[in-house]
């Protein structure tokens, strides 16, 4: 009938030798594909590398960003200086108002005595 003589047309079929030049192209292009990956992609990551800008050391810094890292540095160096003097002195007042607060209370009296001299 007609949804036989369709499928039978050998415009829709494919025979074997088709399938098998299908999944021989696609593992050709999934194996190109990986070693593309595996060997040329490493290469475009590390263009740097390549062009030798890989060395490390004060010759490879210009003398320009130099300067600016320095000035980076110092001014980090400073701030962590500023930083510190704050956290002591935060910690110095807490000493103080602590001393003062076992100054107020006497070793012999209880926190209710100011309250039983009012009576």
């Amino acid at each position: 009938s007609y949804h036989t003589s369709v499928l039978s047309s050998s415009a829709f079929s494919m025979s074997r030798t088709d399938g098998r030049k299908l999944v021989a192209f696609a593992g050709t292009a999934i194996v190109g594909a990986l070693g593309f990956a595996t060997i040329y992609l490493p290469f475009m990551a590390d263009r740097d590398k390549l062009r030798g800008l890989f060395e490390e050391g004060e010759q490879s810094i210009p003398e320009g960003a130099r300067r600016e890292i320095q000035a980076i540095l110092k001014a980090e160096r400073e701030s962590q200086q500023r930083m510190d003097e704050v956290v002591q002195q935060q910690q110095q007042y807490e000493e103080a108002e602590q001393q003062k607060e076992k100054q107020k209370a006497s070793p012999g009296s209880s926190m209710w005595s100011s309250f039983r001299r009012k009576q």
